[in-house]
């Protein structure tokens, strides 16, 4: 009996086919299947071959290897960020054996990122031949850099078009996941509820009417007109309020709910915008990273028959909770730290703390996609958090002065 392995070799991006006479089976457990049976001597010249020819087994649904085997190239932009180091990690633990690049702006983080096994390019986003460059060789871009920088989006989506114009025989076309967010979805600035549209990501419908001048719109509109080429699979994440501790190499503390803190901390009280019925919903930093890793999984696979550019869009949402309950936790555990003066939240205008504007809006969404793909969530829940983040942000705080 003859099996035949499809392989690509990773330096030219050509690929190629293994005859081989199989012997000896034996059943193994497969990631993506419930049993396979895979031949001893299969696994042992693809190994020789493997090594000494820089050839991998592209998984398209029928190879018996799986794709986190793969030795393929990763360009990665936020990495010392809260959302982006903690996704680097993932996938540094789910794919050990890619080639990992990240793009670094200051200094003091290269040495970080570094001991991750991560190869380090110093740069900014505004190093657009730099970034172009960089994204033309390699097989993934993850962008968890910048949801708003339209040019910056344009130069990545150019490299990934020129590699796969560059490879038109290669196995994969170019991935890229970019971030964006929920805030999307915002509406009235007032603190009140105004929220009854839940938007799905099942329903096209849905994804396709977000207004053109939402926050984050038009970089998404970039990515998903670039879909429609047919040189490039990209997707987009878009999370909802993060929260709990990170695991990245420099930031790991959230935005919305931190930003609550440090201007309680700062004013002596907690403070809310308007009436505080408005809703959002959260998902803990480990179950976004697990959809990263799991999106990837999928695209890397072979196995997306997306035909939509749409179809490849993703929120990153869990459970709904109301803004101004959030406030009524946070001061009280902070009235019980004696950091604030009263545990009764203060009613402001969004004019009087504009940081705080994204505590303010409504933006529900359900991921019906991500669940589709297998997501669960396992983290603990965000007021289950709430002491911790309250003792996190002190820390930072008090660190922060002591500099």
């Amino acid at each position: 009996m003859v099996q035949v392995l499809q392989v690509e070799d990773t330096e030219t991006g050509n690929r190629g086919k293994i005859f081989i006479i199989m012997f000896v089976r034996i059943p193994i457990q497969h990631s993506t299947q419930n049993r396979q049976l895979i031949d001893i001597g299969a696994v042992e010249f693809l190994r020789e071959r493997e090594a000494k020819h820089k050839w991998v087994v592209f998984d398209g649904g029928q190879d018996p290897l799986s794709a986190k085997q793969f030795t393929f190239s990763l360009f990665f932009l936020g990495v010392t960020g809260y959302i982006g180091g903690s996704v680097l990690v993932e996938l540094k633990n789910r794919y050990p054996n890619a080639q990992f690049t990240a793009l670094v702006r200051n200094s003091k983080d290269i040495a970080a990122v570094q001991a991750l096994g991560v190869q380090v390019v110093q740069g900014s986003h505004s190093d657009l031949e730099l970034i172009r460059k960089l994204a033309s060789e390699h097989d993934v871009v993850i962008n968890c850099g910048d949801s708003d920088d339209l040019p910056l989006t344009k130069v990545i989506l150019t490299g990934l078009e020129s590699r796969a114009q560059a490879k038109p025989d290669a196995l994969r076309k170019p991935i890229l996941i970019h971030t964006s967010g929920t805030g999307l979805l915002q509406n009235e600035r007032d603190g009140a509820f105004h929220g009854d549209k839940i938007y799905d990501d099942s329903n096209l419908d849905d994804i396709k009417s977000i207004r053109v001048d939402a926050q984050h719109r038009d970089v998404d509109l970039q990515i998903l007109s670039a879909g429609k080429t047919g040189l490039i699979n990209p997707y987009i994440i878009a999370p909802c309020t993060v929260y709990s501790k990170g695991r990245g190499p420099a930031r790991n503390l959230s935005i919305q709910v931190n930003h609550m803190i440090r201007v309680a901390l700062r004013r002596k009280e907690l403070v809310q915008v308007g009436p505080g019925t408005n809703l959002w919903n959260a998902v803990h930093i480990d179950d976004l990273t697990n959809l990263y890793g799991l999106l990837l999984d999928n695209a890397l696979s072979g196995k997306d028959k997306s035909t939509d550019p749409f179809e490849r869009f993703y929120w990153g949402s869990g459970d709904e909770y109301v803004w101004g309950d959030v406030a009524r936790e946070l001061a009280r555990l902070l009235y019980a730290r004696g950091a604030i003066q009263s545990e009764t939240p203060k009613i402001i205008a969004i004019e009087e703390e504009p940081i705080l504007d994204p505590t303010a809006t409504n933006s529900r969404s359900v991921s019906s996609r991500a669940i589709a793909l297998g997501w669960t969530r396992s983290g603990a829940s965000l007021f289950q958090t709430l002491p911790q983040e309250v003792e996190w942000t002190l820390a930072e705080v008090e660190a922060k002065a002591s500099e």
